[in-house]
């Protein structure tokens, strides 16, 4: 993506892109990519404050459901949605891990 924004500000080689040119990399990153790693940065600051609380992470990634929308999400790069009510049922089983974790730590 970096490359691209190079080439397309560099007008075919003749001139060096800017600071700002560059920045354009950044927002569209951020774009594409930025909701996927917000989520994963929220998911590892709430299940790896504690050993309890990884092991409650483990068990619910046991969920085939779980184990799908993660695939998905790495093969596309992107938060894949699941069916409405296997979205519900990743969100209790989430709460009931993270509740679990948190009744579990020392």
């Amino acid at each position: 993506m970096c490359a691209e924004v190079i080439v397309e500000t560099s007008n075919n080689g003749q001139t060096v892109p800017t600071e700002a040119d560059l920045k354009t990399y950044l927002k569209r990153w951020d774009k594409q990519y930025g909701t996927t790693y917000l989520v994963l940065d929220i998911l590892q600051r709430v299940f790896y404050r504690t050993d309890a609380t990884r092991e409650a992470f483990v068990e619910m990634c046991s969920d085939i459901d779980v184990q799908k929308m993660t695939f998905d999400s790495y093969l596309y790069k992107t938060v894949v949605p699941a069916n409405p009510l296997v979205q519900m049922k990743i969100t209790a089983k989430t709460i009931g891990s993270l509740l679990r974790g948190n009744a579990l730590a020392p």
